[in-house]
């Protein structure tokens, strides 16, 4: 009787560690690691949204998070202008 209780507790500590690896594998495919320090941060223009001025689009005097955004705002203010 003592044995089988002693198999099972092996099995289920076996599992979950191997459950556990499995896990720390998918995670780490999944998910890149913050960045850390180096650029600038810009807010778009449109959403407010603040993201790397590296990955932004357009100039110094605004800067938007995606190409729509852009159209979006260039569009308003051709329409008031």
């Amino acid at each position: 009787m003592m044995t089988k209780i002693l198999l099972v507790a092996v099995v289920i500590v076996a599992a979950f560690f191997l459950a556990r690896g499995l896990r720390r594998r998918v995670d780490d495919g999944r998910e890149q690691p913050p960045r850390q320090g180096g650029g600038d941060m810009v807010r778009c223009a449109r959403c407010g949204i603040h993201l790397p001025r590296d990955e932004a689009l357009g100039s110094t005097e605004s800067y938007f998070c995606s190409a729509d955004h852009e159209r979006e705002f260039q569009d308003n203010h051709r329409d008031r202008g």
